[in-house]
């Protein structure tokens, strides 16, 4: 009579049973825990504006989570090894099934969408004005729009005249650009929130920037239309100031 019971073999179950790793060396290993934090910055930030876009959190409570959550997705991916292993966003996306629209929309962009769309309020009184923005702050009213004070307008337009300094010294590169653009955003929401001329101007520069990779640079054309829109942007926001 045929026996139909498991025929056992011992080599194939040691095969079997064989602990199978991701990396054989701890610089493997560090590449595979950097991808999955990648992994996690993503699918975290598409839960998170989602809950904005709900009104399920607040934009002061948003906004500082979101800058975390991006600025370790770009700290991350300065790395060349893991940029290699990660390759692009819908690459990354693809292989690891995941969708995550609001979040690639988000990585796109660069900055939280309360600096996108000027939505940030802040309550916190400015500080007392050091001696040296003096000169910069005289030149508004000691009342800035929205009950900000002198001090947030003269932030903003040291860091307009920063930016355009800046690119007149020829930086072309997105990590010269791309950081004291932000800051100029920043700086901006923080004295009014109106849709001024040149702010869609701004958000704009800031995706082209923002898709760039670190060490890429803009054209001598961009620069000079980047240098035209920033300073047009520049007085559009000084009419704002009234």
């Amino acid at each position: 009579m045929q026996s139909y019971a498991p025929h056992f073999n011992s080599r194939n179950s040691l095969v079997d049973n064989q602990e199978i790793t991701l990396f054989e060396s701890s610089q493997e290993r560090e590449i595979y825990e950097n991808l999955a934090e990648l992994y996690s910055i993503i699918t975290t930030l598409d839960l998170l504006e989602k809950a904005y876009i709900r009104d399920s959190i607040l934009p002061a409570e948003y906004t500082p989570l979101c800058a975390r959550l991006l600025a370790q997705y770009k700290t991350l991916l300065k790395n060349h090894e893991v940029i290699e292993e990660f390759g692009d966003l819908e690459s990354f996306k693809l292989k690891y099934n995941i969708s995550c629209p609001s979040a690639t929309q988000r990585l796109a962009i660069g900055v939280p969408a309360t600096l996108e769309q000027g939505s940030i309020a802040s309550s916190t009184p400015a500080p007392p004005e050091s001696a040296s923005n003096t000169s910069i702050s005289s030149a508004y009213p000691q009342s800035a729009p929205n009950n900000y004070s002198a001090r947030a307008a003269a932030d903003a337009t040291g860091n307009f005249i920063t930016f355009m300094d800046a690119v007149k010294l020829n930086y072309k590169a997105k990590d010269q650009l791309h950081p004291l653009l932000s800051e100029l955003m920043t700086s901006i929401n923080k004295v009014t929130t109106a849709d001024f001329e040149g702010r869609p101007k701004i958000v704009q520069w800031l995706i082209t920037l923002n898709a760039m990779n670190a060490t890429d640079e803009i054209s001598d054309d961009q620069q000079r239309e980047l240098l035209f829109d920033i300073n047009s942007a520049y007085e559009s926001f000084y009419k704002t100031l009234g």
